[in-house]
């Protein structure tokens, strides 16, 4: 995902948000058209169940029409509305820390791969959602944005609210977590789709120092 795609608010965007400023709840039907999708996904990726994800995004659009004056037309829409789902996300998890961890991931169908091949392919995916859960929410919550939902840093930073150089020691702390936790897992003989964005990033990374900031949360 690309904010970037949301750059210039829609026209259909602009009409939904004439309509909630004037408290008409119709405006809400265009945005949950646009935005659900994606919201929905995003809140997944960081509470780990679906029905918590839906509460959370429904809860944001919520808020959204409660908070349309606080929304500057001059500026992305799509933005404003992911800060809130990210809040309310982090909210959720902040309350719900001994919330059991991801569900168990739904085999996705690929006609390359055999029953066999998709079968180990949802056993790693488990096994990365596991290890993702070991993460502070702060860090899964960076780690789900730029790697899943491939957002920039400073894009990462204006959706959590955060300095930049605190979603960059984030992302450092996350790293390295999840290499030693999925190192862990390879070694014990399951390794054959644990082949993630994390690991395209590493090289990249590794070589960086990155300066401790007062939260390392």
């Amino acid at each position: 995902m690309q904010l970037s795609h949301d750059e210039a608010v829609t026209e259909d965007e602009s009409v939904a948000i004439a309509l909630l400023r004037q408290r008409d709840v119709r405006g809400l039907e265009v945005l949950v058209h646009l935005h659900q999708l994606r919201a929905l996904r995003m809140a997944f990726l960081i509470v780990g169940s679906r029905d918590v994800a839906e509460d959370v995004v429904a809860d944001a659009f919520i808020v959204a029409f409660e908070r349309i004056h606080q929304y500057d037309p001059k500026r992305p829409f799509a933005p404003w509305f992911y800060r809130i789902v990210v809040n309310l996300a982090l909210k959720w998890l902040r309350q719900n820390r001994r919330h059991a961890p991801w569900e168990t991931a739904e085999e996705w169908p690929c006609d390359s791969l055999q029953p066999d091949d998709v079968a180990a392919r949802n056993e790693s995916l488990r096994a990365v959602r596991a290890a993702l859960w070991r993460l502070s929410a702060e860090q899964r919550t960076a780690v789900v944005l730029r790697f899943y939902m491939d957002l920039e840093e400073r894009e990462i930073a204006a959706l959590m609210n955060v300095p930049l150089g605190t979603v960059k020691w984030r992302l450092h702390r996350a790293r390295r977590t999840l290499r030693e936790v999925l190192r862990q897992w390879e070694e014990a003989g399951e390794h054959r789709f644990l082949r993630t964005d994390l690991q395209r990033h590493d090289k990249a990374n590794d070589s960086r120092s990155f300066p401790k900031p007062r939260s390392t949360r």
